[in-house]
């Protein structure tokens, strides 16, 4: 339906353009930085699954994560958790023409054990559901609210599991059926 079956690659290219700043050759290697802060940390790649009002699908996900915000300067790497979130893009694709959706928003990673951590986000969404066809979510606009566990394999790779939950939390009316997903994905951290 809507965008997944009609211009996905053109979705996919413009999340792209909207975070990729323009690139010279001494770039290819560099993400780009303002101080310390870096736009591109981390990109991730994913496969998941939803269930929808008894529809099942697989979905797609690319991600770009930030470094973290500058906004604590201790030491503490559970005060740094939670005062220095990282922005984080992407998109959730339908591989089968059903819901897809582009995100951004904040994460939080908090150490639990050695190189195991857990990850939440919150942020917004905007998905190509069209009003009065099958899988409609009452509104293009959405809250996106993600957590997961994951386990850093090297110090530049990572491996997450999570579970997603897009929905308009009533903000837009009564049809409020949300969409929840959960899979895995693979981060590779420059």
């Amino acid at each position: 339906m809507g965008l997944a079956n009609r211009s996905t690659p053109a979705f996919l290219m413009a999340l792209v353009a909207l975070w990729a700043p323009p690139a010279r050759c001494a770039d290819a290697t560099a993400a780009p930085t303002v101080g310390d802060f870096s736009f591109i940390d981390e990109i991730r790649g994913g496969v998941f699954y939803d269930k929808h009002r008894g529809e099942n699908g697989i979905l797609v996900s690319p991600e770009v994560l930030s470094s973290q915000l500058p906004f604590y300067n201790g030491s503490n790497p559970f005060l740094a958790a939670f005062l220095k979130p990282r922005l984080v893009a992407g998109a959730m694709v339908s591989v089968e023409c059903r819901i897809s959706y582009v995100y951004t928003g904040v994460n939080w990673r908090v150490p639990i054990y050695d190189r195991l951590f857990a990850e939440v986000e919150f942020g917004g969404a905007l998905n190509d559901s069209e009003k009065g066809q099958p899988g409609w979510l009452g509104c293009p606009v959405t809250f996106r609210e993600s957590g997961g566990l994951g386990f850093q394999i090297t110090s530049n790779i990572d491996i997450v599991g999570s579970i997603e939950h897009v929905s308009h939390a009533g903000l837009c009316g009564r049809t409020n059926p949300g969409l929840s997903s959960f899979g895995l994905r693979l981060g590779y951290k420059f």
